[in-house]
Protein backbone atom coordinates (compact mmCIF):
# COMPACT_ATOMS: atom_id res chain seq x y z
CA UNK A 1 0.00 0.00 0.00
CA UNK A 2 2.62 2.53 1.03
CA UNK A 3 5.31 1.77 -1.54
CA UNK A 4 3.94 3.85 -4.38
CA UNK A 5 2.24 6.78 -2.72
CA UNK A 6 4.90 7.35 -0.03
CA UNK A 7 7.68 7.56 -2.61
CA UNK A 8 5.63 10.03 -4.63
CA UNK A 9 4.70 11.95 -1.49
CA UNK A 10 8.33 12.29 -0.45
CA UNK A 11 9.13 13.87 -3.78
CA UNK A 12 6.08 16.09 -3.81
CA UNK A 13 6.81 17.47 -0.38
CA UNK A 14 9.91 19.13 -1.84
CA UNK A 15 8.18 20.63 -4.84
CA UNK A 16 4.44 20.61 -4.11
CA UNK A 17 1.97 23.42 -4.55
CA UNK A 18 0.46 23.54 -1.08
CA UNK A 19 -0.88 27.03 -0.54
CA UNK A 20 0.77 29.80 1.44
CA UNK A 21 -0.23 30.05 5.09
CA UNK A 22 -1.06 33.73 4.72
CA UNK A 23 -1.79 34.68 8.31
CA UNK A 24 1.73 33.57 9.17
CA UNK A 25 3.29 34.85 5.94
CA UNK A 26 4.86 31.46 5.19
CA UNK A 27 6.35 30.70 1.79
CA UNK A 28 4.89 27.57 0.17
CA UNK A 29 7.21 24.62 -0.32
CA UNK A 30 7.26 24.98 -4.10
CA UNK A 31 9.39 28.11 -3.73
CA UNK A 32 12.17 26.14 -2.11
CA UNK A 33 14.25 24.27 -4.64
CA UNK A 34 16.04 21.05 -3.83
CA UNK A 35 19.36 22.91 -3.67
CA UNK A 36 18.18 25.43 -1.08
CA UNK A 37 15.69 23.41 0.94
CA UNK A 38 16.62 23.09 4.66
CA UNK A 39 19.51 25.50 4.17
CA UNK A 40 18.31 28.04 6.73
CA UNK A 41 16.23 28.30 9.87
CA UNK A 42 13.53 29.97 7.80
CA UNK A 43 13.33 26.91 5.53
CA UNK A 44 12.68 24.73 8.58
CA UNK A 45 10.14 27.20 9.93
CA UNK A 46 8.30 27.24 6.61
CA UNK A 47 8.35 23.46 6.51
CA UNK A 48 6.86 22.97 9.97
CA UNK A 49 4.00 25.33 9.15
CA UNK A 50 3.33 23.40 5.97
CA UNK A 51 3.11 20.23 8.07
CA UNK A 52 0.38 21.87 10.13
CA UNK A 53 -1.33 22.72 6.84
CA UNK A 54 -1.08 19.12 5.64
CA UNK A 55 -2.70 17.99 8.88
CA UNK A 56 -5.56 20.45 8.43
CA UNK A 57 -6.01 19.14 4.88
CA UNK A 58 -6.11 15.55 6.15
CA UNK A 59 -8.65 16.17 8.89
CA UNK A 60 -10.73 18.51 6.74
CA UNK A 61 -10.89 16.36 3.63
CA UNK A 62 -14.30 15.08 4.78
CA UNK A 63 -16.57 15.61 7.83
CA UNK A 64 -14.21 13.38 9.81
CA UNK A 65 -14.74 14.72 13.33
CA UNK A 66 -18.45 15.38 12.80
CA UNK A 67 -19.27 11.90 11.49
CA UNK A 68 -16.62 9.60 13.00
CA UNK A 69 -16.43 11.44 16.32
CA UNK A 70 -20.02 12.54 16.88
CA UNK A 71 -22.70 11.15 14.54
CA UNK A 72 -21.53 7.56 14.86
CA UNK A 73 -22.62 7.50 18.50
CA UNK A 74 -26.20 7.85 17.26
CA UNK A 75 -27.19 10.67 19.62
CA UNK A 76 -26.97 13.10 16.71
CA UNK A 77 -29.90 12.45 14.37
CA UNK A 78 -30.87 13.80 10.95
CA UNK A 79 -33.52 16.49 11.06
CA UNK A 80 -36.89 15.94 9.34
CA UNK A 81 -36.57 19.58 8.29
CA UNK A 82 -33.74 21.12 6.35
CA UNK A 83 -32.94 22.33 2.87
CA UNK A 84 -34.40 19.26 1.17
CA UNK A 85 -31.01 17.73 0.36
CA UNK A 86 -30.32 14.11 1.25
CA UNK A 87 -28.07 13.81 4.31
CA UNK A 88 -29.17 10.32 5.26
CA UNK A 89 -25.50 9.36 5.50
CA UNK A 90 -25.80 10.62 9.09
CA UNK A 91 -28.29 7.81 9.79
CA UNK A 92 -26.15 5.24 7.98
CA UNK A 93 -23.16 6.20 10.14
CA UNK A 94 -25.20 6.08 13.35
CA UNK A 95 -26.42 2.56 12.48
CA UNK A 96 -22.84 1.47 11.69
CA UNK A 97 -23.79 0.83 8.07
CA UNK A 98 -20.56 2.26 6.68
CA UNK A 99 -20.08 0.57 3.32
CA UNK A 100 -22.79 2.70 1.60
CA UNK A 101 -21.17 5.79 3.14
CA UNK A 102 -17.78 4.94 1.63
CA UNK A 103 -19.11 3.58 -1.67
CA UNK A 104 -22.04 5.85 -2.51
CA UNK A 105 -25.21 4.05 -3.60
CA UNK A 106 -27.04 5.12 -6.78
CA UNK A 107 -29.34 8.08 -6.29
CA UNK A 108 -27.23 9.64 -3.54
CA UNK A 109 -25.35 12.07 -5.77
CA UNK A 110 -25.62 14.93 -3.27
CA UNK A 111 -23.31 13.01 -0.93
CA UNK A 112 -20.43 13.57 -3.34
CA UNK A 113 -19.82 17.11 -2.09
CA UNK A 114 -18.77 15.69 1.29
CA UNK A 115 -16.07 13.35 -0.11
CA UNK A 116 -17.21 10.65 2.31
CA UNK A 117 -14.96 8.07 0.65
CA UNK A 118 -12.05 9.82 2.38
CA UNK A 119 -13.19 8.23 5.65
CA UNK A 120 -11.61 5.02 4.31
CA UNK A 121 -8.45 6.66 2.97
CA UNK A 122 -5.44 7.00 5.24
CA UNK A 123 -3.07 8.41 2.59
CA UNK A 124 -3.49 12.06 3.72
CA UNK A 125 -2.29 11.13 7.20
CA UNK A 126 0.70 9.28 5.81
CA UNK A 127 1.60 12.45 3.90
CA UNK A 128 1.76 14.24 7.25
CA UNK A 129 3.79 11.40 8.78
CA UNK A 130 6.26 11.31 5.90
CA UNK A 131 6.67 15.08 6.00
CA UNK A 132 7.46 14.85 9.71
CA UNK A 133 9.97 12.06 9.14
CA UNK A 134 11.68 14.06 6.40
CA UNK A 135 11.99 17.17 8.57
CA UNK A 136 13.54 15.18 11.43
CA UNK A 137 15.98 13.44 9.09
CA UNK A 138 17.03 16.54 7.19
CA UNK A 139 17.46 18.73 10.27
CA UNK A 140 19.60 16.04 11.89
CA UNK A 141 21.90 15.48 8.90
CA UNK A 142 22.39 19.07 7.71
CA UNK A 143 24.53 21.88 9.02
CA UNK A 144 22.16 24.84 9.19
CA UNK A 145 24.27 27.79 10.37
CA UNK A 146 21.50 29.99 11.78
CA UNK A 147 19.65 27.14 13.54
CA UNK A 148 20.66 26.66 17.16
CA UNK A 149 20.76 23.22 18.76
CA UNK A 150 17.91 24.13 21.10
CA UNK A 151 15.75 25.33 18.23
CA UNK A 152 16.61 22.19 16.25
CA UNK A 153 15.37 20.07 19.16
CA UNK A 154 12.13 22.06 19.29
CA UNK A 155 11.44 21.62 15.58
CA UNK A 156 12.06 17.89 15.84
CA UNK A 157 9.75 17.69 18.86
CA UNK A 158 7.04 19.51 16.91
CA UNK A 159 7.40 17.06 14.04
CA UNK A 160 7.25 14.08 16.40
CA UNK A 161 4.09 15.50 18.00
CA UNK A 162 2.42 15.88 14.59
CA UNK A 163 3.47 12.38 13.62
CA UNK A 164 2.07 10.96 16.86
CA UNK A 165 -1.17 12.95 16.51
CA UNK A 166 -1.62 11.58 13.00
CA UNK A 167 -1.06 8.01 14.18
CA UNK A 168 -3.49 8.58 17.07
CA UNK A 169 -6.27 9.70 14.75
CA UNK A 170 -5.56 6.81 12.37
CA UNK A 171 -5.66 4.24 15.17
CA UNK A 172 -9.02 5.57 16.38
CA UNK A 173 -10.40 5.27 12.86
CA UNK A 174 -8.87 2.05 11.53
CA UNK A 175 -7.31 0.19 14.46
CA UNK A 176 -4.04 -1.45 13.40
CA UNK A 177 -2.01 0.70 10.99
CA UNK A 178 1.32 0.62 9.18
CA UNK A 179 3.94 2.26 11.39
CA UNK A 180 7.27 3.73 10.32
CA UNK A 181 9.49 6.65 11.30
CA UNK A 182 12.19 6.67 8.61
CA UNK A 183 12.28 9.36 5.94
CA UNK A 184 11.63 8.68 2.25
CA UNK A 185 10.12 5.32 3.11
CA UNK A 186 9.43 3.00 0.16
CA UNK A 187 9.32 -0.62 1.34
CA UNK A 188 5.89 -2.23 1.86
CA UNK A 189 5.05 -3.02 5.47
CA UNK A 190 2.33 -4.95 7.31
CA UNK A 191 -0.05 -3.31 9.75
CA UNK A 192 1.19 -3.03 13.33
CA UNK A 193 -1.00 -3.72 16.36
CA UNK A 194 -2.53 -0.43 17.45
CA UNK A 195 -1.49 -0.79 21.11
CA UNK A 196 2.12 -1.18 19.92
CA UNK A 197 1.78 1.86 17.65
CA UNK A 198 0.48 3.94 20.55
CA UNK A 199 3.24 2.71 22.86
CA UNK A 200 5.84 3.62 20.24
CA UNK A 201 4.31 7.08 19.93
CA UNK A 202 4.18 7.47 23.72
CA UNK A 203 7.89 6.64 23.95
CA UNK A 204 8.83 8.97 21.08
CA UNK A 205 6.86 11.94 22.36
CA UNK A 206 7.87 11.47 25.99
CA UNK A 207 11.53 11.55 24.97
CA UNK A 208 11.27 15.00 23.32
CA UNK A 209 8.45 16.89 25.04
CA UNK A 210 10.80 18.86 27.31
CA UNK A 211 12.15 20.57 24.19
CA UNK A 212 8.73 22.17 23.70
CA UNK A 213 7.78 25.50 25.34
CA UNK A 214 4.91 25.76 27.80
CA UNK A 215 3.72 29.00 26.21
CA UNK A 216 4.53 31.47 23.46
CA UNK A 217 5.34 35.16 23.37
CA UNK A 218 3.54 35.36 20.02
CA UNK A 219 -0.24 35.18 20.78
CA UNK A 220 -1.01 33.74 17.32
CA UNK A 221 1.01 30.63 18.21
CA UNK A 222 -1.05 29.73 21.30
CA UNK A 223 -2.90 26.51 20.49
CA UNK A 224 -1.90 26.75 16.84
CA UNK A 225 1.67 25.66 17.52
CA UNK A 226 2.82 22.59 19.46
CA UNK A 227 3.56 23.30 23.13
CA UNK A 228 4.47 21.04 26.02
CA UNK A 229 0.80 21.18 26.96
CA UNK A 230 -0.07 19.86 23.49
CA UNK A 231 2.30 16.93 24.02
CA UNK A 232 0.96 16.15 27.49
CA UNK A 233 -2.65 16.33 26.32
CA UNK A 234 -1.93 13.90 23.47
CA UNK A 235 0.06 11.57 25.72
CA UNK A 236 -2.88 11.43 28.13
CA UNK A 237 -5.25 10.56 25.28
CA UNK A 238 -2.94 7.83 23.97
CA UNK A 239 -2.50 6.30 27.41
CA UNK A 240 -6.26 6.25 27.99
CA UNK A 241 -6.87 4.71 24.57
CA UNK A 242 -4.46 1.88 25.35
CA UNK A 243 -6.02 1.42 28.78
CA UNK A 244 -9.24 0.49 27.03
CA UNK A 245 -7.64 -2.18 24.84
CA UNK A 246 -4.61 -3.40 26.82
CA UNK A 247 -6.48 -4.44 29.96
CA UNK A 248 -3.52 -6.28 31.46
CA UNK A 249 -1.59 -3.01 31.67
CA UNK A 250 -4.50 -0.64 32.26
CA UNK A 251 -3.35 0.47 35.73
CA UNK A 252 0.00 1.54 34.27
CA UNK A 253 -1.75 3.69 31.67
CA UNK A 254 -4.09 5.21 34.26
CA UNK A 255 -1.18 6.13 36.50
CA UNK A 256 0.73 7.70 33.60
CA UNK A 257 -2.36 9.73 32.68
CA UNK A 258 -2.81 10.91 36.26
CA UNK A 259 0.86 11.91 36.54
CA UNK A 260 0.85 13.75 33.21
CA UNK A 261 -2.33 15.58 34.16
CA UNK A 262 -0.75 16.62 37.44
CA UNK A 263 2.26 18.04 35.56
CA UNK A 264 -0.03 19.91 33.17
CA UNK A 265 -2.10 21.46 35.94
CA UNK A 266 0.89 22.44 38.07
CA UNK A 267 2.55 24.17 35.10
CA UNK A 268 0.19 27.13 35.39
CA UNK A 269 0.43 27.58 31.63
CA UNK A 270 -3.25 26.82 30.99
CA UNK A 271 -6.54 27.64 32.63
CA UNK A 272 -10.28 27.15 32.49
CA UNK A 273 -11.71 30.34 31.08
CA UNK A 274 -15.03 31.59 32.49
CA UNK A 275 -18.01 29.98 30.80
CA UNK A 276 -19.11 33.45 29.68
CA UNK A 277 -15.98 33.50 27.49
CA UNK A 278 -17.08 30.50 25.44
CA UNK A 279 -16.57 32.51 22.26
CA UNK A 280 -12.92 33.03 23.20
CA UNK A 281 -12.47 29.31 23.94
CA UNK A 282 -13.93 28.10 20.65
CA UNK A 283 -12.55 30.86 18.52
CA UNK A 284 -9.30 29.16 19.45
CA UNK A 285 -5.75 30.06 20.47
CA UNK A 286 -6.82 30.79 24.05
CA UNK A 287 -5.29 29.90 27.43
CA UNK A 288 -7.56 26.83 27.40
CA UNK A 289 -6.30 25.58 24.02
CA UNK A 290 -3.78 22.75 24.01
CA UNK A 291 -3.90 22.23 20.25
CA UNK A 292 -6.17 23.71 17.56
CA UNK A 293 -6.57 23.31 13.84
CA UNK A 294 -6.44 26.92 12.69
CA UNK A 295 -9.38 28.07 10.58
CA UNK A 296 -9.59 31.65 9.35
CA UNK A 297 -11.60 32.39 6.23
CA UNK A 298 -10.09 35.88 6.09
CA UNK A 299 -6.67 34.35 5.40
CA UNK A 300 -7.68 31.35 3.34
CA UNK A 301 -7.07 28.98 6.27
CA UNK A 302 -9.95 26.55 6.08
CA UNK A 303 -10.98 22.96 5.70
CA UNK A 304 -11.13 21.42 2.24
CA UNK A 305 -14.85 22.21 2.09
CA UNK A 306 -16.78 24.52 4.40
CA UNK A 307 -19.36 21.82 5.18
CA UNK A 308 -16.71 19.56 6.68
CA UNK A 309 -16.53 21.45 9.98
CA UNK A 310 -18.35 20.61 13.20
CA UNK A 311 -20.89 23.44 13.19
CA UNK A 312 -22.30 22.64 9.74
CA UNK A 313 -24.83 20.08 10.95
CA UNK A 314 -26.27 21.87 13.99
CA UNK A 315 -26.61 25.57 13.11
CA UNK A 316 -29.15 27.56 11.13
CA UNK A 317 -30.13 31.16 10.41
CA UNK A 318 -29.26 33.77 11.71
CA UNK A 319 -25.93 32.16 12.63
CA UNK A 320 -25.70 30.53 9.23
CA UNK A 321 -26.65 32.23 5.98
CA UNK A 322 -28.16 32.73 3.46
CA UNK A 323 -31.56 32.68 5.13
CA UNK A 324 -33.49 31.01 2.32
CA UNK A 325 -31.84 27.60 2.70
CA UNK A 326 -30.73 27.71 6.34
CA UNK A 327 -33.99 28.08 8.24
CA UNK A 328 -33.36 24.73 9.93
CA UNK A 329 -30.40 22.78 11.23
CA UNK A 330 -29.60 19.60 9.33
CA UNK A 331 -29.26 17.54 12.53
CA UNK A 332 -30.25 17.63 16.19
CA UNK A 333 -29.21 15.95 19.42
CA UNK A 334 -31.89 13.58 20.61
CA UNK A 335 -33.98 15.15 23.40
CA UNK A 336 -33.89 11.99 25.52
CA UNK A 337 -30.08 12.09 25.47
CA UNK A 338 -29.90 15.79 26.33
CA UNK A 339 -32.38 15.35 29.20
CA UNK A 340 -30.16 12.64 30.63
CA UNK A 341 -27.14 14.95 30.44
CA UNK A 342 -29.06 17.98 31.68
CA UNK A 343 -31.76 16.83 34.15
CA UNK A 344 -34.74 19.12 34.65
CA UNK A 345 -34.31 21.64 37.45
CA UNK A 346 -30.52 21.34 37.63
CA UNK A 347 -28.87 24.65 36.67
CA UNK A 348 -26.04 24.58 34.15
CA UNK A 349 -24.62 27.65 32.40
CA UNK A 350 -23.76 25.55 29.35
CA UNK A 351 -27.50 25.37 28.62
CA UNK A 352 -27.66 29.15 28.30
CA UNK A 353 -24.33 29.52 26.52
CA UNK A 354 -24.48 26.64 24.01
CA UNK A 355 -28.19 26.03 23.38
CA UNK A 356 -31.27 28.12 22.64
CA UNK A 357 -34.93 27.70 23.57
CA UNK A 358 -35.30 24.80 21.10
CA UNK A 359 -32.76 22.64 22.91
CA UNK A 360 -35.14 19.67 23.19
CA UNK A 361 -36.75 19.98 19.77
CA UNK A 362 -36.29 16.78 17.80
CA UNK A 363 -36.23 18.64 14.52
CA UNK A 364 -34.40 21.31 12.59
CA UNK A 365 -35.33 24.12 14.95
CA UNK A 366 -32.67 22.73 17.31
CA UNK A 367 -29.40 24.66 17.33
CA UNK A 368 -26.05 24.18 19.08
CA UNK A 369 -24.12 27.40 19.52
CA UNK A 370 -20.74 26.39 20.90
CA UNK A 371 -18.96 27.42 17.68
CA UNK A 372 -21.25 30.28 16.74
CA UNK A 373 -21.07 33.07 19.25
CA UNK A 374 -21.19 35.70 16.49
CA UNK A 375 -23.75 36.20 13.78
CA UNK A 376 -22.36 35.64 10.32
CA UNK A 377 -22.82 38.77 8.25
CA UNK A 378 -24.04 39.10 4.67
CA UNK A 379 -25.55 36.31 2.61
CA UNK A 380 -22.52 34.20 1.79
CA UNK A 381 -22.86 30.48 2.48
CA UNK A 382 -20.01 30.25 4.97
CA UNK A 383 -19.53 28.89 8.46
CA UNK A 384 -18.20 30.96 11.34
CA UNK A 385 -14.46 30.40 11.30
CA UNK A 386 -13.83 29.13 14.81
CA UNK A 387 -10.79 26.90 15.15
CA UNK A 388 -11.31 23.16 15.36
CA UNK A 389 -10.27 22.42 18.93
CA UNK A 390 -8.40 19.11 18.94
CA UNK A 391 -7.16 19.16 22.56
CA UNK A 392 -8.09 21.53 25.35
CA UNK A 393 -7.40 21.90 29.04
CA UNK A 394 -10.92 21.00 30.23
CA UNK A 395 -10.73 17.67 28.40
CA UNK A 396 -7.36 16.90 29.99
CA UNK A 397 -8.69 17.71 33.48
CA UNK A 398 -11.54 15.26 32.96
CA UNK A 399 -9.20 12.58 31.59
CA UNK A 400 -7.12 12.89 34.74
CA UNK A 401 -10.28 12.63 36.84
CA UNK A 402 -11.25 9.48 34.91
CA UNK A 403 -7.82 7.93 35.45
CA UNK A 404 -7.85 8.73 39.17
CA UNK A 405 -11.30 7.18 39.55
CA UNK A 406 -9.96 4.01 37.94
CA UNK A 407 -7.02 4.08 40.38
CA UNK A 408 -9.36 4.37 43.36
CA UNK A 409 -8.35 7.96 44.19
CA UNK A 410 -11.96 9.07 44.34
CA UNK A 411 -11.61 12.27 46.39
CA UNK A 412 -9.17 13.83 43.92
CA UNK A 413 -11.22 12.57 40.97
CA UNK A 414 -14.30 14.29 42.41
CA UNK A 415 -12.35 17.51 43.02
CA UNK A 416 -11.21 17.64 39.41
CA UNK A 417 -14.66 16.90 38.00
CA UNK A 418 -16.10 19.59 40.23
CA UNK A 419 -13.66 22.11 38.75
CA UNK A 420 -15.46 21.66 35.45
CA UNK A 421 -18.87 21.69 37.11
CA UNK A 422 -18.04 24.83 39.05
CA UNK A 423 -17.00 26.59 35.85
CA UNK A 424 -20.34 25.50 34.34
CA UNK A 425 -22.21 26.82 37.42
CA UNK A 426 -23.94 23.51 37.98
CA UNK A 427 -24.35 21.41 41.12
CA UNK A 428 -21.21 19.84 42.49
CA UNK A 429 -20.85 16.06 42.74
CA UNK A 430 -21.25 14.90 46.33
CA UNK A 431 -20.28 11.25 46.04
CA UNK A 432 -21.66 7.78 45.41
CA UNK A 433 -20.46 4.37 44.35
CA UNK A 434 -17.26 3.99 42.38
CA UNK A 435 -19.24 3.12 39.24
CA UNK A 436 -21.52 6.12 39.78
CA UNK A 437 -18.44 8.33 39.92
CA UNK A 438 -17.05 6.85 36.71
CA UNK A 439 -20.40 7.40 34.97
CA UNK A 440 -20.58 10.96 36.30
CA UNK A 441 -17.12 11.78 34.91
CA UNK A 442 -18.04 10.26 31.56
CA UNK A 443 -21.28 12.26 31.54
CA UNK A 444 -19.37 15.42 32.33
CA UNK A 445 -16.98 14.75 29.46
CA UNK A 446 -19.96 14.14 27.13
CA UNK A 447 -21.42 17.52 28.12
CA UNK A 448 -18.21 19.51 28.11
CA UNK A 449 -16.81 18.14 24.83
CA UNK A 450 -20.08 17.88 22.90
CA UNK A 451 -19.49 18.41 19.14
CA UNK A 452 -15.71 18.48 19.55
CA UNK A 453 -15.27 15.09 17.88
CA UNK A 454 -14.51 12.96 20.95
CA UNK A 455 -17.77 11.23 21.84
CA UNK A 456 -17.71 8.05 19.76
CA UNK A 457 -14.04 7.45 20.45
CA UNK A 458 -14.76 7.79 24.18
CA UNK A 459 -17.59 5.23 24.08
CA UNK A 460 -15.29 2.87 22.15
CA UNK A 461 -12.29 3.07 24.51
CA UNK A 462 -14.48 2.79 27.64
CA UNK A 463 -16.56 -0.11 26.29
CA UNK A 464 -19.78 1.91 26.45
CA UNK A 465 -20.27 1.40 22.71
CA UNK A 466 -22.13 -1.83 23.61
CA UNK A 467 -24.52 0.03 25.94
CA UNK A 468 -27.64 1.65 24.47
CA UNK A 469 -27.60 4.28 27.20
CA UNK A 470 -24.50 5.71 25.56
CA UNK A 471 -24.68 4.46 21.97
CA UNK A 472 -28.10 4.72 20.32
CA UNK A 473 -27.39 1.76 18.03
CA UNK A 474 -24.99 -0.25 20.21
CA UNK A 475 -22.61 -2.87 18.94
CA UNK A 476 -22.81 -6.39 20.29
CA UNK A 477 -19.74 -7.59 22.12
CA UNK A 478 -18.99 -9.93 19.21
CA UNK A 479 -19.20 -7.05 16.72
CA UNK A 480 -16.90 -4.96 18.89
CA UNK A 481 -14.39 -7.78 19.29
CA UNK A 482 -14.36 -8.33 15.52
CA UNK A 483 -13.53 -4.68 14.79
CA UNK A 484 -17.01 -3.34 14.14
CA UNK A 485 -15.98 -0.05 15.76
CA UNK A 486 -13.39 0.65 13.04
CA UNK A 487 -13.89 2.18 9.60
CA UNK A 488 -13.29 0.26 6.36
CA UNK A 489 -9.89 0.69 4.73
CA UNK A 490 -9.87 1.54 1.04
CA UNK A 491 -8.82 -1.43 -1.10
CA UNK A 492 -6.16 0.78 -2.73
CA UNK A 493 -4.13 0.06 0.40
CA UNK A 494 -3.43 -3.37 -1.09
CA UNK A 495 -1.61 -1.91 -4.11
CA UNK A 496 2.01 -3.07 -4.28
CA UNK A 497 1.92 -4.30 -0.69
CA UNK A 498 1.73 -8.10 -0.28
CA UNK A 499 1.74 -7.70 3.52
CA UNK A 500 -1.38 -5.54 3.71
CA UNK A 501 -4.72 -6.70 5.09
CA UNK A 502 -8.00 -4.78 5.16
CA UNK A 503 -10.36 -4.62 8.13
CA UNK A 504 -12.01 -8.04 8.00
CA UNK A 505 -15.24 -6.89 9.65
CA UNK A 506 -16.07 -4.82 6.58
CA UNK A 507 -15.29 -7.57 4.05
CA UNK A 508 -18.29 -9.71 4.95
Amino acid sequence: MLRRFIYITACLLLCSQYGCKKFLNVEPLDRLSGNTFFKSAKDVEDNIWDIYGLFRDATGSCPLFALAGEARGGMLAMSPKGDGADRTFVEYVAKNDLIPVIYRPPGKDFWDIFDLYMLADWKPFYRVIQACNILIYEVDRRDIPDLTEDRKKTYKAEAIFMRCLSYFIMVRLWGDVVYYTDAYHQAPLPREKMVTVMNNCIADLTAVMEALPWSFTEPAYQGARTSRGSAIGLLMEMHMWNAGFDKANAQKYYQATADLGDELMKSGAYMLLPIEESFTIFKGRSRESLFDIVISSNYGEGLAEKWNDLSELVVHYPYKRPAWNHQYSFCYFRAEYLRRLYPSGVPDARIQMWFDSQMFANDGTFMFLKYNSLYEQGNSDVNVDNNLIVLRYAGAVLLRAEALAELGQTDEAIRLMNMIRQRAKTTLYQGGTVQALKDAIFTERAKELMMEGHYYFDVVRTGRVTNQQWCYYPLTQAQFDNGGWTWPVNSAALDNNPYMQLNNYWLR
